[in-house]
């Protein structure tokens, strides 16, 4: 009997091992899976059923059909108001239109971009929009923490829905499994809308974690918006001994471009909510500094691949420099050999990382 248990599980690895040369999305990802499968099918199978699927049981296709019941809405983005801020593509711009298309709206003129270099710029900048919001505010996080820093989030948000301004909070039901039930309930009792981001509705699908929501988002009245790479915590102050000190980097948006993340956010909360948000502004606000800007949201529904092909066209497209600064750097092929074609053809790469991983 215990004979038979073990060849059943060394076929079902075997089969696993199929399925991942077949279905994982890169190569070498195929090959590590089948060759773990194969020589360690005890630990690896279940590690495999857990983590190793590509398709998310139906996620990608789920996607795309909730993106369609948005048409309403993305159209707005395209309408004869927008055209004349589209920021127009030279002929030495080329490179230019391969990130346009994988977008879901063009580069658009008319921003104000202030880049926010640590927590509390960042922070101070956020708290400093919510309080002047008039009319909304849409907020999303991966992690939220219920500590001093989450708590003045809650606080303005608070403040703003007892002025009559509607809030809507999406968070990471995973990124933020640490998150009470009382922080989220008083924000509810003041009138906010809040929703947890899963990768499915469906609870027969919960083993799915792999597949989780990073976006930060924060949106003002559609004029101003925030985004990049701090969740809501005291450690991103530098407040966590361990961690300390804490380097990220956050964006400030005010001019058209807002609406590509507020688009961005309407999609993540139609997913979590099954509600298209109503009432947003969708009438574009230009700014004097008139800088350039492209917003690409980018996920695993994208019909190509946009996450790789963004960092190999920018890089393919560099002409002096390539800095990169990122907490978990693990390019693929194409990425490093990119960045050996850059450094051939006297590019100046850098890249830094983490001296501790969080």
């Amino acid at each position: 009997m215990l004979a038979t248990g073990f060849a059943l599980i060394e076929l079902l690895a075997i089969g696993a091992a199929l399925h991942a040369v077949m279905t994982t999305r890169t190569s070498q990802g195929a090959i590590a899976w089948s060759i773990a499968l194969i020589t360690f099918p005890f630990l690896t199978l279940p590690l495999y059923v857990v983590f190793g699927r590509n398709k998310f049981d139906g996620y990608i296709d789920a996607r795309r059909t909730g993106d369609r019941a948005l048409e309403r809405i993305a159209p707005r983005l395209r309408l004869d108001e927008i055209r004349p801020i589209c920021a127009p593509i030279s002929a030495e711009e080329g490179h230019l239109e391969a990130l346009q298309r994988l977008g879901e709206v063009p580069f658009l003129c008319g921003n104000d971009v202030q880049l926010l270099i640590d927590g509390a710029a960042t922070f101070d900048s956020i708290f400093a929009g919510i309080e002047r919001a008039e009319s909304y505010v849409l907020v999303q996080f991966f992690i939220i923490r219920d500590d001093a820093t989450g708590r003045a989030l809650q606080q303005r948000l608070v403040d703003k829905l007892h002025q009559g301004v509607r809030v809507f909070l999406l968070y990471d039901a995973i990124g933020s499994h640490g998150l009470g039930t009382q922080y989220l309930e008083d924000l509810r009792q003041a009138g906010a809308e809040v929703r947890a981001f899963m990768s499915s509705a469906a609870r027969v699908r919960r083993f799915q974690v792999n597949f989780r929501n990073h976006r930060k988002i924060v949106v003002v009245d559609g004029k101003q918006a925030w985004i990049g790479g701090h969740n809501v915590g005291d450690e991103y102050l530098g407040k966590h001994p361990t961690l300390s000190p804490w380097r990220d980097t956050h964006v400030q948006i005010a001019g058209p471009a807002t609406l590509a993340a507020q688009l961005a956010f309407s999609e993540d909360w139609f997913w979590a909510a099954q509600q298209v948000l109503p009432d947003l502004r969708w009438q574009p606000h230009a700014s004097a500094a008139n800088q350039r800007v492209l917003v690409l949201p980018m996920g695993p529904a994208d019909p190509l691949d946009s996450c790789e092909l963004h960092f190999v066209q920018a890089i393919a497209a560099a002409r002096s420099r390539v800095w990169i600064v990122s907490p978990y750097f693990v390019p693929d092929a194409s990425v490093i050999s990119a960045l050996q074609l850059a450094v051939l053809r006297g590019v100046d790469v850098r890249v830094l990382l983490p001296d501790r991983p969080d």
